[in-house]
């Protein structure tokens, strides 16, 4: 494989194609507090990490609603529609040919680490990677300090690693990290949101996999 000897991948918007899943719930939870619903350019206008703070964009008072209460909610359904959501086409593939390469590959995500392994396994593919690394709860606070663990538990190695993702906290974890970064418009955040990094971004998998085998 071209470049890296690790590849690291976010899971939701990046492997996971649960844009309509993820913005479903949240609306229905808007709803209910009594705030209006988002469209989908202004979910991904405003989504990011933490989630606290996205929450608050979107109009949430969390000075009188219970954050915790909001992301326990949001995460259990979340995983009951989990049946509405697919990977995107062509990931399966791409993961083997990144495997037979003879790179190594692990999964860093914002889900809490027990619901991320039901999930990838629910999707088999979570024998594909060397490790998977969630977070240790359900607030989504972000990632950076994760990837370290992900960084030193595994042995990997920063200048020879890319991280994959759907966001520009992705971006920002990856430069934290030491790592390059590659971008995907095809998730969470706007192609124009991403662009304004200034870094690789592709308007899908099949693009980006030119990239890295």
């Amino acid at each position: 494989m071209k470049n890296y000897d690790c590849v690291i991948w976010d899971w939701n918007g990046t492997l996971l194609d649960d844009l309509t899943l993820a913005l479903g719930v949240v609306n229905e939870l808007l709803r209910e507090y009594g705030v209006e619903e988002l469209s989908l350019p202004r979910y991904r206008e405003i989504f990011d990490f933490p989630v606290r703070d996205y929450y608050e964009r979107a109009g949430l008072d969390l000075q009188k609603h219970d954050f915790h209460e909001i992301s326990e909610k949001f995460c259990s359904r979340f995983e009951e529609r989990l049946h509405l959501a697919r990977i995107f086409p062509g990931v399966p593939s791409l993961l083997e040919s990144i495997r037979e390469s003879g790179s190594r590959q692990f999964v860093l995500s914002g889900t809490e680490q027990n619901a991320l392994g039901r999930m990838m396994r629910r999707y088999e593919i979570a024998e594909l990677f060397d490790a998977t690394q969630g977070l240790e709860d359900n607030l989504a606070a972000g990632k950076v300090a994760a990837g370290r663990e992900l960084v030193q538990r595994c042995r990997i190695e920063p200048d020879r690693t890319v991280i994959i993702g759907d966001t520009t906290h992705d971006a920002a974890v990856a430069k934290e990290l030491g790592m390059e970064c590659l971008l995907l418009a095809s998730g969470h955040h706007s192609q124009e949101r991403l662009s304004s990094l200034g870094l690789p971004v592709f308007d899908s998998l099949e693009t980006l996999s030119v990239n890295l085998l």
